[in-house]
C-alpha cells in the first residue's frame, strides 16, 4: 500500500529491516508528508486511529484544510480519567478543532473514556469496540508516535521498578489493555496492545527530534521488545505495513 504510493509520487524512501523509512528535514516537513499520505489513503471505508503526544500540529491541519474523509476515527491510546480531563488525548484532539470538523461531517469518533467506568471496564469496552470496528471497515490505519524511551501506544518498557503486565501471557489475546504505573509519568493508561496494533493495515509512525536519536540506535539493534517496545515495528508481519517518517538518520 504505502511503497506503491511513495513510488508513484516520487517520494524518496528506503528500507531498514523491512520498515519503509522516509527521512525529512524537520517536523514541519514530516507533518506535511504524513498529511499528504493520509489524504491519499484514507477514505470512507477507513477507520483512522489517532495518538496523542506531538500530533497536535497534524490534527490542526486536518481541521483547517477540511480534506480528510475517514469513515470513522478512534484512538490508539488514552490517559485514563473522566472524559475530557485536562491531560486526555481526546481533549487535545478536541482543542485542535478536529473533533468539531468530524461532527460537522457526521463522522463517528469512538471514545476510550466513559463517565463512571473504571480503568478495567474502559479497557474491556474499548477492546470490544475495536474488534467490532475491524469487522466493519475495510481499512484500518493507525497514526503512532514513539517516545524517547521507545514506548508506542501505551506499551511502555519494563523497568526495575515496574513490570508492564501487557507483556504477560494472560493478556496476549487482548486488542486493548490497561495498567497503572503510579511512580512514573505514565500513571493510568488504556490503549492498544501489540496484538491490537498488529491488526491494523497500515502504521504511520512519526518521530522527530534529537531526543529520539539514542532510541533509534537501540531500536535497530538486536534486542527484546520489553526494553524497547518500538522494536515491535521490526516484526516480519508488521514491518511491511509500517512507514516511519523522521528527521533522524535511520
Amino acid at each position: 500500500m504505502i511503497s506503491e504510493y511513495l513510488t508513484r509520487h516520487s517520494i524518496r524512501y528506503h528500507d531498514n529491516q523491512g520498515i519503509t523509512v522516509c527521512n525529512v528535514s524537520d517536523i514541519d516537513a514530516g507533518v506535511a508528508l504524513a498529511k499528504t499520505v493520509l489524504y491519499e489513503l484514507v477514505d470512507k471505508k477507513t477507520i483512522l486511529y489517532l495518538s496523542g503526544g506531538s500530533m497536535q500540529q497534524l490534527y490542526e491541519l486536518f481541521a483547517r484544510e477540511e480534506i480528510l474523509r475517514p469513515g470513522a476515527v478512534g484512538l490508539i491510546d488514552e490517559r485514563f480519567g473522566e472524559p475530557m480531563h485536562d491531560n486526555s488525548n481526546e481533549k487535545m484532539i478536541k482543542d485542535t478543532g478536529f473533533l468539531r470538523y468530524l461532527q460537522m461531517l457526521d463522522i463517528p469518533f469512538y471514545h476510550v473514556l466513559q463517565s463512571g467506568k473504571s480503568r478495567e471496564e474502559a479497557a474491556e469496552l474499548y477492546d470490544e469496540k475495536v474488534r467490532s470496528l475491524h469487522a466493519t471497515f475495510q481499512k484500518n490505519i493507525g497514526l503512532i508516535g514513539i517516545g524517547p524511551d521507545g514506548h508506542i501506544s501505551s506499551v511502555i518498557p519494563n523497568r526495575k521498578d515496574f513490570h508492564n503486565p501487557w507483556f504477560d501471557a494472560d493478556r496476549a489475546n487482548l486488542f486493548v489493555s490497561e495498567f497503572n504505573d503510579p511512580i512514573s509519568k505514565y500513571k493510568q493508561r488504556v490503549g492498544m496492545t501489540f496484538l491490537g496494533l498488529s491488526m491494523l493495515d497500515l502504521l504511520v509512525v512519526l518521530a522527530f527530534g534529537e531526543s529520539k536519536k539514542e532510541m533509534f540506535e537501540q531500536l535497530f539493534e538486536p534486542g527484546n521488545e520489553e526494553d524497547i517496545p518500538a522494536r515491535f515495528f521490526k516484526r516480519a508481519e508488521v514491518a511491511g505495513k509500517t512507514v516511519l517518517i523522521t528527521d533522524q538518520q535511520v
